[in-house]
């Protein structure tokens, strides 16, 4: 299955139109930097909207998933701009979207891994969206399936994510807990070989 990235549905089209990113920069009115980095999949609901408008498609047919969406997405927030980083970084998500607000903190972002979608959001204090970080307070954790669980572990341990669990056998399965850069929990187990 092909991994939907927002950066790869715009430079798409545009190669549909034989344009160049000078020729796209100049129709939707911004910088070429502004659009190689929109191809990178970091990009503002601003230059979203310009992009769409001169490719003269719908915002939707670039942020509309070419896999089928999960009928269930988590979403976590986080205070720190790295922490989308960390996360890719250290668990092995990849980034299908990234919209940055003007002070580098994410607004939005959506994280794959396998056929599974994770969307992040920045905390809105109005709303009592945070972070355990920033509240003390955890009211959940994630349960990931990853088909390695030791190579995944060591891979979290040198990535220095805070370990609560080691690996352990239990209920059929093998798993161990992390927190990461944020505070949140997550389980990632893997179950046994037929």
């Amino acid at each position: 299955m092909d991994e939907f990235k927002v950066g790869t549905a715009i430079k798409r089209l545009r190669d549909k139109k034989a344009w160049t990113q000078e020729h796209l920069a100049a129709a939707a009115e911004i910088s070429v930097r502004t659009v190689q980095r929109a191809e990178e999949g970091t990009l503002s609901a601003e230059t979203l909207n310009a992009i769409a408008g001169a490719l003269d498609v719908a915002v939707e047919s670039l942020t509309a998933p070419h896999a089928p969406v999960p009928k269930i997405s988590p979403v976590l927030y986080y205070d720190d701009p790295t922490s989308l980083d960390w996360l890719c970084d250290t668990f092995g998500f990849d980034v299908a979207m990234k919209i940055p607000g003007p002070d580098g903190r994410i607004l939005h972002a959506e994280l794959l891994l396998g056929d599974s979608r994770i969307i992040i959001g920045q905390p809105v204090e109005t709303r009592h969206w945070s972070t355990p970080k920033l509240t003390g307070v955890r009211t959940q954790s994630l349960y990931v399936h990853v088909d390695d669980l030791d190579a995944h572990y060591l891979h979290s341990k040198n990535a220095e994510a805070k370990i609560l669990v080691e690996p352990e056998e239990i209920h059929g399965q093998r798993r161990y807990l992390a927190e990461d850069c944020e505070g949140h929990h997550w389980w990632f187990f893997a179950l046994p070989a037929p």
